[in-house]
């Protein structure tokens, strides 16, 4: 193994990614001297649809990778895009204070949203952003909107009526303040995250290492926020236990209250079309001391509920 004297971290190449790593260096503030060592990644490279290259992972794999055959010492990742379970050899080092989890959707500002032209124009590539939206707004069109955030919020500008982005992101690169998006002008709403449940882990950054490699955990210990770290972990539990990808349009969003965690879910079974979607939405409230029977119940009460719709649609 080489020399600690040097600590490289895996990053993805993309201006977010490497914003969000510098912000976790900068509270971990390591002793030793460390270098961001830029990876890009599949999915930076690809221009259609994830879902039909793999998915998530294409985020994380090149770093993951990396981190396995030791020529990077940790990789920093946005939760929301690493999978689970994760990669045989690595194991979660710290979870940092997480950001806001919401999404927040940017539109023109002449739309009034109760009252929607038909038609009106939403971007997202996200199946979760768009089967809510397509659920909550009327007379929208979901379009295709990939890119990092100046390509997404360029297109916006070009056009769409309306964009979601994570209000995490536009806050790491100081783009949104006081409910406005900086350098464009739109209207803002941050979307309630118990009606558009976020991603699970969204709004949350990971730092991961290999398994047994225990040289920088004093150093993590000063990031690790372990209100985030737990709630986290429960909704990547969640979708674990209903055995869900990527490719599943499914939000969960764990919050502590008092002595309690609160967990929202919302999953649709993908229709045809994204305005005949329709959702499974269960939350649950629960003391620690119950927490994992808690879990189990919901997880169960999902899958069945999720089994006796398709059963439904498939005798009609």
């Amino acid at each position: 193994m080489k020399s600690t004297s040097l600590v490289r971290i895996g990053s993805r190449q993309s201006a977010l990614a490497m914003a969000q790593t510098q912000q976790v260096l900068n509270a971990i503030n390591f002793d030793l001297e460390y270098q961001i060592v830029p990876i890009v990644s599949s999915g930076d490279k690809i221009a259609g649809n994830l879902r039909d290259h793999g998915g998530k992972s294409l985020f994380t794999k090149e770093l993951d990778f990396a981190l396995l055959n030791g020529e990077i010492d940790l990789a920093v990742h946005s939760m929301k895009d690493v999978e689970t379970p994760l990669l045989d050899g690595l194991e979660i080092a710290a979870v940092p204070f997480r950001e806001d989890p919401r999404d927040v959707l940017i539109y023109q500002p002449n739309l009034d949203l109760a009252n929607l032209p038909h038609a009106s124009t939403i971007g997202t590539s996200s199946l979760r952003r768009g089967c809510q939206l397509s659920y909550y707004l009327k007379n929208i069109e979901i379009v295709p909107c990939r890119g990092n955030i100046q390509t997404r919020l360029q297109k916006f500008s070009e056009g769409m009526s309306g964009i979601v982005l994570a209000v995490a992101g536009l806050k790491r690169m100081g783009l949104f303040n006081n409910g406005l998006i900086a350098s464009i002008k739109a209207e803002t709403m941050v979307l309630d995250p118990l009606k558009y449940v976020p991603a699970a882990g969204q709004g949350a950054l990971v730092v991961l290492k290999r398994v047994g490699d225990n040289r920088f955990a004093e150093a993590l210990a000063k990031v690790n926020h372990q209100p985030s770290r737990f709630c986290i972990e429960v909704e990547r539990q969640v979708v674990d236990g209903l055995n869900v990808t990527c490719h599943d349009p499914i939000g969960v969003y764990a919050n502590v209250v008092g002595e309690d965690i609160h967990v929202h879910v919302m999953l649709f079974k993908q229709p045809v079309a994204l305005h005949l979607a329709e959702p499974i939405i269960m939350q649950m409230v629960s003391n620690l001391s119950s927490l994992q029977s808690s879990l189990e119940k919901l997880i169960k009460n999902i899958s069945v509920f999720a089994s006796n719709v398709v059963a439904l649609q498939s005798s009609d």
